[in-house]
């Protein structure tokens, strides 16, 4: 490996200098050469940041790739060179991503340039819960080498972090226990309380108990296995509603509905204001009507009345936990769209007006607005919305995206904007020739045809 020292200390002067395009340069070279070198990717990013932020806009500097390449080497040094164009969170979590994966296909060291990445996500106060999910495991991966329970300890922490803002997660609860049962373990080794034979026979029926209890069911024998450990505790006590709601979860995972429902309901009366199974005997109900559904549709019976029905047991179960937790807005978000489909249009709107402020929502609820105040004849804050889902959106070429951009044409056309009308229907037939009659309505614009029926 050539030493680039002497290049490393010349981009440093010249970021002390304000040469940020230098130090990007000399970086970008660098990089090429020796990619896990930490000191090459914060010496880059600071550059690009400060040359953003003083001159008010992004760098101009090429940021050509080395295209579809699955060579991952060639891949995460395209991801790299795009930093001094756009140093933002999507860009450095793409960053991130590639050094993973550079170090999942051999080279190990690239880890720690993942790990600098996707911390530097995550300082910026964003919300990505993939960036999370990868950097909890790179601090266990670290705890495993070094046997430093200090990393085990921050993968926890950046674990349980994922789980408090996604409780529905379906990983990351599991995970955390496992970990939690494994510092536990650790903790007790460390002591040195193995004790004689017998006690060590006893501890090591605890961690497979353990083990078992927490791990994640695939298949009905591995359920099987669960229960079998649930219901030995609830012999011993009846009065755990963690258990009954364990119990439940279980019989649910391989479809028992009913077993799920007794156990949920068990646990129910045991603290009537436990929301979160209440939740989940909400859930039970959502599903058991779309399961007559599909019953109904398998016998080739109308189902119409039974869709009816699911959309009303829904918007109940939606709108009782906007009650009851209205600063979670992904209850607001499920609520909306169920009013949505009810045709309640200003009760759809009114919840996706308080969703778009959530990131993680935003995008969706910007789309679902625009299409409320299109109904109600808002066309100019319809337009806007559209727009705003537009320069949100990551693939054009998605169906939702395609279906956005051709509402938004259709808007403009209704408020007689001719040149921002034919602006999106161009790009969308660029993007889809024969997306729906965007190429006739694009001809007729422009004055080569008559206008289409409606």
């Amino acid at each position: 490996m050539p030493d680039l020292t002497k290049h490393i200390a010349r981009a440093k002067q010249a970021l002390e200098r304000r040469n940020y395009d230098l130090v990007i340069e000399v970086c970008s070279e660098c990089v090429d050469v020796d990619p896990a070198n930490i000191d090459i990717h914060k010496i880059n990013l600071d550059a690009a940041r400060r040359k953003a932020k003083e001159s008010g806009k992004k760098s101009m500097m090429p940021t050509m790739g080395f295209g579809f390449s699955k060579d991952p080497h060639k891949v995460f040094v395209s991801a790299f060179k795009k930093i001094a164009a756009h140093p933002d969170n999507k860009i450095i979590v793409e960053v991130g991503d590639a050094a993973l994966k550079l170090s999942q296909s051999g080279t190990k060291p690239m880890a720690e340039v993942a790990q600098y990445y996707y911390e530097e996500m995550r300082a910026s106060g964003m919300f990505n819960d993939k960036v999370l999910w990868n950097l909890a495991f790179l601090y266990f991966e670290k705890f495993k080498e070094t046997k430093d329970r200090a990393w085990l300890d921050k993968a926890l922490k950046t674990m349980a972090e994922l789980e408090k803002a996604m409780p529905n997660h379906p990983e990351a609860g599991k995970q955390v226990k496992n970990w939690e049962a494994m510092r536990s373990m650790e903790k007790r080794d460390q002591a040195g309380t193995t004790g004689d034979y017998r006690s060590q026979l006893a501890s090591d029926d605890k961690a497979r108990r353990a083990e078992i209890m927490n791990r994640m069911i695939r298949t009905p024998a591995d359920a099987m296995e669960v229960l079998k450990f649930v219901e030995e505790d609830l012999v011993q006590n009846q009065t755990d509603k963690n258990l009954w709601m364990k119990k439940g979860d279980i019989h649910r995972r391989i479809n028992q509905m009913a077993e799920a429902k007794a156990a949920y309901e068990k646990g129910q009366t045991l603290d009537e204001h436990d929301f979160t199974i209440t939740m989940k005997l909400g859930d039970l109900r959502m599903e058991e009507a779309k399961g007559r559904i599909a019953a109904m549709k398998a016998a080739g019976q109308d189902a119409s009345a039974a869709t009816k029905e699911l959309l009303m047991v829904e918007t109940e179960e939606y709108r009782k936990r906007v009650e009851r937790q209205p600063t979670d807005m992904s209850h607001r978000y499920n609520l909306g769209l169920r009013l949505l489909q009810a045709g309640s249009i200003d009760l759809a709107a009114g919840e996706f007006q308080r969703t778009v402020n959530d990131p993680r929502l935003r995008r969706g609820s910007h789309r679902y607005l625009g299409y409320c105040f299109a109904k109600k004849n808002l066309l100019d804050l319809a337009s806007k919305q559209y727009d705003s889902y537009l320069t949100l959106v990551d693939d054009e070429q998605s169906d939702e995206a395609k279906e956005v951009r051709y509402a938004l044409a259709r808007v403009y056309e209704d408020q007689k904007k001719k040149d921002d009308a034919i602006k999106n229907y161009e790009r969308l037939v660029a993007l889809d020739l024969g997306y729906k009659d965007a190429a006739t309505r694009l001809s007729r614009l422009r004055g080569d045809e008559a206008p289409p029926a409606q």
